[in-house]
């Protein structure tokens, strides 16, 4: 992970080195609000722990707002700086792989985090409507970049109260509320009247913890945690079929810690750019001057009778 984060810093950096910036405006400030969903081990589908959205539940579904500043470095590349707060969850509820439901947890975990990304444009349609004004174009991209995030799960045994799990260590364990995370995706934004802009953006971050859901390994013993850390690290009594031979119970799988956690962010936004003028534009404003300087002197005085 850490070879690939620097080679996509790198090609970032040699990139906007090489081509030379030629827009109007280097600034767009704005806000973007959507949806989220997560992958680890609470909910899910028939099977066990998958990547990517084959284990995505619907029903999880939460919310995102935030705010960004994006600089245009040249054509292709721009840096996307942002601060967004929403909300991942889960349910075994929502299952349909008995050992899940039976298992009978939930969680929801409020996400702070700050992301910096680059995003490459690889397509561009600059004159929408094909009028020559250029005051409205399409771009898509794909980013890539890193995040910090400050987290801090809760759990409930009966999806009304909720407490916070991270001071109850329900697996024996201790985790940070501070973690780190690899954003990758893409998206689309309209420019209209040159100076707003309605956006779409898709994106998947990777995080290097466990513990967004606060499962990861097994059970731990229910006599050395206290006693409300008990009723929420263990919930299947009661729901496990007495058919059933499967074992709740200390040292017994609760999660999956082979695969670190992952949220989606899907959001629509809206910027603006800041009307300042950038090098390319400036110098091209002052050849056009200098142009209609050298032509203007040229000309011949007619005398006037």
């Amino acid at each position: 992970m850490k070879s690939i984060l620097s080679i996509i810093f790198s090609l970032f950096f040699l990139c906007s080195l090489t081509i030379k910036s030629q827009g109007q405006y280097n600034w767009d400030i704005g806000i973007r609000l959507g949806s989220t969903n997560y992958l680890g081990e609470i909910g899910g589908k028939e099977k066990t722990r998958r990547n990517f959205i084959l284990d995505m539940r619907i029903p999880n579904t939460g919310f995102v707002v935030g705010g960004f500043a994006r600089y245009k470095i040249n054509n292709y590349w721009s840096v996307n700086t942002q601060i967004n707060y929403g909300q991942i969850r889960g349910d075994d509820a929502h299952s349909t792989n008995p050992g899940r439901m039976w298992r009978n947890l939930r969680f929801k975990n409020n996400i702070l985090e700050l992301t910096t990304r680059g995003e490459f444009n690889f397509f561009e349609e600059p004159d929408l409507g094909g009028r020559g004004r250029y005051k409205n174009e399409f771009k898509s991209f794909i980013h890539a970049g890193l995040t910090c995030f400050y987290h801090n799960p809760k759990g409930s045994t009966d999806g009304n109260t909720w407490h916070l799990l991270q001071p109850l260590q329900t697996e024996g364990q201790k985790y940070s509320k501070i973690g780190l995370g690899i954003p990758l995706g893409l998206g689309g934004v309209f420019t209209f009247d040159r100076n707003h802009r309605i956006g779409i953006d898709f994106s998947w971050t990777s995080t290097f913890t466990d513990y967004l859901d606060d499962i990861s390994t097994v059970y731990h013993d229910p006599s050395q945690m206290s006693s409300l850390a008990s009723s929420l690290a263990n919930q299947s009594e009661g729901v496990v079929p007495i058919e059933e031979s499967l074992n709740f119970v200390a040292g017994e799988k609760r999660g999956d810690p082979t695969h670190d956690d992952a949220y989606i962010f899907m959001t629509v936004s809206y910027s603006y750019f800041i009307q300042s003028r950038n090098k390319y534009y400036k110098n091209s404003r002052a050849k056009l001057r200098r142009g209609r300087g050298r032509r203007s002197k040229g000309r011949k005085i007619r005398a006037k009778f």
